[in-house]
């Protein structure tokens, strides 16, 4: 899952200093950890944007004679 940090902190993980608007993956139980910190909540999921679906075209029959 995505998330965008919204408070900077160290990962404790990776030993990293993660920023304030970073997007890092992470996964739902990591998500959690993160955000049950004493000091409140340091990331927030991204929720991508869906691709519209097009509706199907239909492609004209053409019907042809028999003769």
């Amino acid at each position: 899952m995505k998330v965008r940090v919204i408070r900077p902190f160290r990962d404790k993980h990776t030993n990293e200093i993660r920023r304030k608007g970073q997007e890092i993956e992470v996964t739902k139980k990591r998500f959690e950890e993160i955000n049950s910190a004493a000091f409140g909540p340091f990331v927030e999921a991204v929720v991508e944007p869906e691709e519209p679906t097009k509706p199907a075209t239909k492609k004209p029959t053409t019907k042809k004679n028999k003769k």
